[in-house]
């Protein structure tokens, strides 16, 4: 097999598989962020960079669902980038340019300054080099009150899972074959040591359910998720000390709920948590508390945090509608914290309103249903909501049936 100089380590002889993150939706981000920061605003035009795009689904889908938007979508690999682009002429997307680039070719060129950049999958599959590259890249063209996020594998929740990672990655390195094959055997031979009684998997539960997981995923996806030359896992504290060099302050989490302390963590830990007064650290307990092992961070540059008054004015602007059919938004669940029940005389009435139409913050706070809560209340409401899975940010309804066809030709041509 060819030896790929350009790769920089990272799996390129086979394609990355097609999927969509809803985490890196403008509108959620957008949403995301007003938890810590003033944000920008995404129904207004903006220019929007996926850094690592992959396949471009996800890039190709938010700008048929956001016309006012301009998208660019950054690839090294020209396979991924030939797909992404017939996926944009299949959908229509007018809106969006793909870039066969390197982190470093980029930095290079000209480009657009950016008020949203995003990563995901990429932060802990790179080296540290191209790391200060997109840092580089954010610095210089990320907008005063942009918004940046990052994924990456987290401490302390993969401390068991790196070893297994390394295991497989040098199994992979005997032998000649193809990668799949390579990633068969390696796959093959862990379960054998596990088999075998070896105390790394008796001592590491978390490896062993990761192991029993990975044999359910899309063999591409395994390649590049444990088989690159790199494979990084961070504390959230490393990370966000590295975003402050391009400017970058920790807003919120993507994944809703875990902006919810009560949601989240003990009541012991959250006294704790309290005490410390400090933020970083507040959020490595956090991630200790749940033995984190993924995370999804939303970053702004600049933006401080809105007052009462601003906050209402955002969330006025911003339209909302139900995750999923009122008959099965739940108000209690299960959560690290413990079982959780959303106070029903108040979110049954935004659930009930929003189950009629999807409307913003300012027609709930008139609604029949909703108006009676007050603004307090109601601000409540829709972000433990959103945060339960009930509840989504939504785009105006002005062009709603243009962008429904585009998204559709889109998730046909997937």
């Amino acid at each position: 097999m060819l030896e790929h100089n350009w790769s920089g380590g990272y799996v390129v002889d086979i394609d990355y598989t097609h999927g969509y993150y809803r985490e890196l939706s403008p509108s959620l981000l957008r949403f995301a962020a007003l938890l810590g920061s003033r944000a920008v605003d995404a129904e207004a035009p903006f220019t929007y960079y996926e850094l690592g795009c992959g396949q471009g689904f996800s890039t190709v889908l938010h700008a048929a669902a956001n016309p006012a938007g301009r998208f660019f979508g950054v690839d090294f690999n020209p396979s991924h980038i030939q797909n992404a682009e017939l996926l944009a002429r299949e959908a229509g997307a007018g809106n969006v340019r793909f870039l066969e680039r390197s982190f470093g070719e980029l930095l290079e060129g000209e480009a657009e300054e950016a008020d949203f950049i995003v990563l995901h999958g990429v932060w802990s599959w790179i080296g540290a080099e191209h790391r200060q590259q997109v840092l580089e890249f954010m610095r210089r063209r990320l907008k005063p009150g942009g918004i940046a996020y990052v994924s990456y594998n987290c401490l302390p929740g993969v401390a068991q899972v790196a070893p297994l990672q390394r295991l497989l990655n040098e199994h992979a390195g005997l032998g000649a074959g193809e990668r799949m094959e390579k990633v068969r055997r390696a796959m093959a031979f862990a379960g054998q040591l596990r088999d075998a009684g070896a105390r790394f998997f008796t001592d590491s539960p978390l490896a062993v359910a990761r192991l029993a997981d990975m044999g359910r995923h899309d063999p591409n996806y395994l390649a590049h998720e444990y088989f690159n030359a790199n494979w990084t896992p961070f504390f959230h504290a490393d990370v966000a000390r590295d975003l402050s060099g391009a400017k970058l302050a920790y807003a919120a989490s993507a994944a809703l709920m875990d902006n919810f302390e009560p949601l989240v963590v003990k009541p012991e830990v959250a006294k704790l948590m309290a005490a410390l007064g400090d933020s970083l650290m507040a959020e490595t307990v956090k991630d200790f508390a749940r033995n984190q092992a993924f995370r999804r961070d939303v970053f702004a540059r600049g933006a401080g945090h809105a007052g009462p008054a601003e906050l209402e004015a955002a969330l006025g602007r911003t339209r909302f509608a139900l995750a999923r059919p009122r008959n099965r938004c739940r108000l209690r669940g299960a959560a690290l914290s413990g079982e959780v029940t959303l106070d029903e005389a108040i979110h049954a009435p935004l659930l009930d309103a929003l189950g009629r139409s999807p409307m913003s913050f300012a027609e709930l706070a008139r609604s029949p249903e909703a108006g009676k809560l007050g603004s307090a209340r109601l601000r409540q409401a829709v972000f433990t909501a959103a945060a339960f899975g009930n509840v989504q940010p939504a785009l105006p309804a002005s062009g709603e049936e243009a962008r429904r066809s585009s998204t559709e030709r889109c998730s046909r041509g997937r």
